[in-house]
């Protein structure tokens, strides 16, 4: 495994490169295109053989939900610019994907075992510490959700 802050360096990502507390707000849209207030928390671990991002995200609003999803990922091999992941979201089967790095994006296509889940996630590095992610969430061909969130670091 490559050393995770020269690669931070190299890519320029602080995001998933190094752990820490990222605070998240923005706008998230259920299927019928109706906006919520979207916040939460993420926190990223690192051990030599696993990172992990737990977040906790709160969407208000009518029916105020919160979700809790703990990703597992593989960490990068040393000059890759890509990784998998996998999560366990509390809904009926586990979430796949990938983490690929392309200049100031961190892209993350995935979808559930079945195929059935389906979506990708695109978090762009705006400043400092700051990420947009702009992402959505499929069920087959229905598109089921949308956000538009921004990530700041915190401490």
């Amino acid at each position: 495994m490559g050393d995770t802050k020269s690669m931070a360096e190299t890519f320029g990502h602080v995001y998933l490169f190094e752990p820490g507390l990222w605070t998240m707000d923005g706008l998230y849209f259920d299927e019928g295109g109706v906006r919520h207030r979207q916040t939460g928390e993420l926190v990223t671990v690192h051990t030599p053989d696993l990172w992990t991002i737990e977040s906790r995200i709160n969407i208000s609003g009518q029916d105020t939900r919160d979700f809790s999803t703990r990703y597992e990922i593989e960490p990068f091999a040393s000059g890759a610019t890509h990784t998998q992941w996998k999560s366990e979201t509390g809904g009926p089967e586990s979430i796949f994907g990938l983490f690929v790095v392309v200049e100031d994006c961190l892209m993350m296509p995935w979808q559930s075992l079945s195929g059935v889940h389906w979506g990708q996630e695109v978090l762009t590095r705006s400043g400092v510490g700051e990420y947009l992610s702009r992402g959505f969430a499929f069920l087959k061909d229905r598109k089921v959700s949308a956000w538009a969130v921004k990530l700041i670091r915190q401490g």
